[in-house]
C-alpha cells in the first residue's frame, strides 16, 4: 500500500512539473543568442510576442561564470522594463563575457508579467563542467 502511495505521489509530482513547465514561452518567448568573438562570447537576451496583444513585462539576464580549477565565481545580472506590440521581436539586453578552457558559464533569462509570475524563460550552459 506505501508502493502504491509513493509511486502515485511521484506521478502527481512529475504532471504537475510538466504542466508548470508548458506555461512559460507561451505568450512571450525568451531566447539567448550567443556569438563567439576572439576569446569571449556575446550574450544576448531576447524577446517574441506570440499573442495578438500588446505584451508589458520585466526581464532579468543572469550570467554565471565558475572556473573548475581554482573555483572562483562572477555573477552579473541586468533587469529591466519593456513592451512588446503583436508579434514584435526585442533585443533586451546584451553583455560580454571572457571565457577559457576551465570555465562554465550558465546564461538564464527570465521574464515577469505585471504580477511578478514567471512567463518566459530560457537557460544556456556554456563549457563543460568538470566533476571532481
Amino acid at each position: 500500500m506505501k508502493k502504491g502511495m509513493k509511486f502515485l505521489g511521484v506521478i502527481v509530482l512529475l504532471v504537475s512539473s510538466l504542466s508548470y513547465s508548458q506555461i512559460s514561452n507561451t505568450v512571450v518567448k525568451a531566447k539567448i543568442e550567443t556569438e563567439e568573438i576572439e576569446g569571449s562570447i556575446k550574450i544576448t537576451g531576447t524577446a517574441e510576442n506570440l499573442s495578438e496583444i500588446v505584451q508589458s513585462l520585466s526581464y532579468k539576464l543572469s550570467v554565471i561564470k565558475k572556473n573548475n580549477i581554482n573555483n572562483n565565481q562572477s555573477n552579473n545580472a541586468q533587469e529591466g522594463l519593456f513592451s512588446l506590440e503583436p508579434s514584435e521581436n526585442k533585443k533586451l539586453s546584451v553583455t560580454q563575457v571572457n571565457v577559457g578552457k576551465d570555465d562554465e558559464v550558465i546564461v538564464l533569462l527570465l521574464f515577469y508579467d505585471e504580477n511578478k509570475q514567471l512567463i518566459g524563460k530560457d537557460r544556456i550552459v556554456l563549457g563543460t563542467e568538470k566533476k571532481k
